[in-house]
């Protein structure tokens, strides 16, 4: 049964496919070297935009995850907005802010951001006082610990020291890739971006919202009964009741899974997300193959606690042996569909799910290659003694 709290958000949500991240999302995806989507598209578009784009991506450090916080740069409640509206939201926005909204976007933290914005302190310190609860956030983005060689400090040093011309840059990148490459494609992705919103939104009527963040495969936890979503990386919160107004938007980029959200004058929330549908695709070569929705880096502490559940551990062994739904796994192990769901998003987030879409349905498989790895990724993450060594405890927080 819905709660009050439930039932009143799910009627501030709404279905759009828009322009708003996958603009950015897609830069996202063709500058990481790390990306595992569109392999047929990402070298047909760095062929076409030719050097000068290459040029000056370098200029700001070749820098790819500063493109997914670009979309925190335009006003909250524009949800579908055309590339020019796009172009002059940045443009005209003024320069504190441009700077400020970049800045929070990727430090998501008050303590560091102030002082930095203020002059006190260098980039380097800032991010030294970046708490414990924001520190995995940061480090998954490239930002903890400090290096100066690498392409998000060297993107934030050069916002800093001269945020006009960094503006400059990008702007000119957004038009070359817009008028060489992205129009065409956007074009071509309607169709799917459409076909998936209508599956979506029948599905987020058919069921609780809990169970339609897992199988939308959201980076969130809902808690229906304290009627909050949390993050589940960096310990954001938010309450349904201080939700403005909430947009899902079909994304053929957005792989990892960000999210936003955007606070007015008046304290209320507009939040946004560009949920990943796998089976979207751009390269016909590759449209049979296995989507892989997880994120690259594999974190052994994760998968051992995913497997250490009875429950989730009879999932792994019947998927390594053959592909099934959460209906079939139900069945199997004669539970519910949404406990199935539950354990199925845990070992999803630790990154031990292949998925595909089969005749509508999600079918699931355990991945044989994450186990083969696991014995070096544990050694590496215990005997290593040239990384920092981070430790957390199930209770009472970091230490």
């Amino acid at each position: 049964m819905k709660t009050q709290a439930e039932s009143s958000f799910r009627k501030k949500c709404k279905f759009e496919a828009s322009l708003r991240y996958e603009l950015f999302y897609s830069l996202n995806a063709l500058l990481d070297p790390n990306s595992r989507i569109h392999r047929g598209w990402r070298k047909s578009t760095l062929k076409a935009l030719g050097g000068e784009v290459g040029a000056l991506v370098a200029d700001i450090g070749g820098s790819w995850e500063i493109w997914p916080v670009m979309a925190a740069l335009m006003p909250g409640p524009l949800s579908n907005p055309g590339f020019e509206e796009i172009l002059e939201s940045l443009k005209h926005l003024p320069s504190e802010q441009f700077r400020e909204k970049i800045l929070r976007g990727l430090i998501h933290s008050e303590d560091a951001i102030v002082p930095l914005l203020k002059g006190r302190v260098s980039l380097k310190t800032a991010i030294g006082r970046v708490p414990r609860t924001k520190r995995e956030w940061i480090s998954h983005i490239g930002l903890y610990p400090y290096a100066p060689n690498g392409p998000q400090i060297i993107a934030l040093e050069k916002l800093l020291s001269d945020t006009e011309e960094f503006r400059v840059t990008i702007l000119r990148i957004l038009e070359i890739y817009w008028q060489k490459t992205f129009r065409s494609t956007w074009e071509r992705l309607q169709p799917q971006l459409r076909q998936s919103l209508e599956a979506r939104e029948r599905l987020f009527h058919s069921c609780s919202f809990s169970e339609f963040s897992k199988q939308a495969l959201l980076r969130v936890e809902v808690d229906e009964a304290k009627g909050e979503i949390a993050a589940l990386r960096g310990g954001y919160r938010l309450k349904f009741q201080d939700v403005e107004a909430c947009y899902f938007l079909p994304s053929s980029f957005n792989d990892r899974r960000f999210w936003s959200a955007f606070k007015d004058d008046d304290k209320k929330t507009v939040v946004y997300f560009p949920y990943f549908d796998p089976a979207i695709t751009l390269d016909l070569q590759f449209a049979s193959e296995v989507s892989n929705v997880t994120d690259p880096a594999l974190d052994p502490a994760l998968i051992f606690k995913a497997l250490g559940d009875s429950t989730r551990f009879a999932i792994a062994a019947i998927l390594a042996r053959s592909p099934k739904n959460s209906v079939e796994l139900a069945k199997i192990l004669s539970v519910s569909k949404p406990t199935v769901s539950h354990h199925v998003h845990q070992l999803r987030e630790a990154g031990l799910l292949q998925e595909t879409y089969v005749n509508g349905a999600v079918e699931l498989q355990l991945k044989r290659s994450v186990f083969e790895r696991l014995s070096d990724l544990a050694i590496s993450k215990l005997f290593d003694t040239n990384e920092p060594l981070h430790l957390t405890r199930t209770r009472g927080g970091a230490q």
